[in-house]
């Protein structure tokens, strides 16, 4: 606005100054030609300035709007605005192309019933198999848990229709009685010794049966002592016949049925961590570590007498 009035005040400077010098007529023709080209354009000016809103929330609307195309460009995997559109039509297709739908939705009705009938077929399999083995397994635990000090055990086996799953459609309860009268769910009645017992039984019929080349007891006979313990040593070096079998046991008699006999200690070095260590025992040192599981820290003449008897088999 100011060069406009300023060209306009030039104007007619020149003008008046024409009258004495002819040559300025045609710089007052020229200055008047910008003043009316500036004062064209300033309108056109205004009239933007007029139409142009400032918003502060069509401002944050906008961003957002931005983000949202740029997370949908990483999303969809898409370097431009024309590849994203491509996409949202893609997917859109997807969407309402509902012959394509029912058709997928067809397909796969007929696989789950499909799947449906096969599990059927399986699962009733299974459970012929189960109600065929159930007894042998529960007679041959029966037999093996009455070696091992408990001669009135009961082991039976109940099967019921349960829900299906994974395992088919049977429910399997383990049933136990030590004296051998009326038995009921093992985990309600066994004694933790009980179930010891069951548990080394159930393993070795397993790891005869699945060829398993190393098996790892961590004091599975806790909770037994005394002939029990002889007798669970006994099995478990009856086991290492066929395999591998490491046993972690505080039982001297378990301890003296192995063909080798390792020690654990824990001690701590120099930067206060504890370290383990394990380190095998033979000869005197093992009658003393069979000794010291008999009688505790302090090691008497009777405790070695009976370690030596122990690894002798008596």
């Amino acid at each position: 606005l100011g060069v406009a009035s300023a060209l306009k005040d030039a104007s007619r400077a020149i003008s008046r100054a024409a009258r004495f010098v002819p040559a300025a007529e045609e710089l007052a023709t020229r200055l008047d030609s910008s003043r009316i080209e500036i004062e064209d354009i300033l309108s056109d000016v205004r009239k933007l300035d007029s139409g142009v809103l400032l918003s502060e929330q069509r401002l944050a609307e906008v961003d957002g709007r931005i983000s949202l195309i740029y997370k949908l460009f990483q999303k969809h995997g898409c370097r431009s605005v024309s590849e994203l559109i491509a996409a949202k039509e893609k997917f859109g297709q997807m969407i309402f192309d509902s012959s394509a739908l029912s058709e997928r939705k067809s397909e796969l009705e007929n696989l789950i019933s499909s799947l449906g009938k096969e599990y059927k077929v399986r699962a009733a399999e299974l459970s012929k198999m189960r109600a065929e083995a159930s007894p042998r397994l529960a007679g041959e635990v029966s037999e093996k848990v009455r070696s091992l000090e408990l001669p009135k055990a009961v082991f039976e086996i109940r099967m019921a229709p349960g829900p299906e799953g994974v395992f088919g459609t049977d429910s399997v309860d383990f049933l136990f009685d030590a004296n051998g009268t009326r038995p009921v769910e093992l985990s309600k009645c066994a004694s933790g010794g009980e179930i010891s017992r069951i548990m080394l039984c159930l393993k070795a019929m397993m790891a005869r049966f699945e060829g398993m080349p190393t098996l790892i007891f961590d004091e599975i006979d806790t909770g037994v002592s005394g002939s029990a313990a002889h007798s669970m040593g006994a099995m478990i070096c009856e086991m290492g016949c066929d395999m591998q079998v490491f046993a972690v046991t505080h039982l001297p008699q378990v301890a003296a049925k192995g063909d080798a006999h390792y020690v654990v200690e824990k001690s701590e070095d120099g930067s206060g961590r504890n370290v383990s260590s394990l380190q095998r025992v033979e000869g005197d040192r093992r009658v003393e570590e069979i000794a010291r599981l008999l009688s505790g820290a302090q090691i008497t003449q009777a405790a070695i007498e009976n370690a030596k008897s122990l690894l002798n088999g008596n």
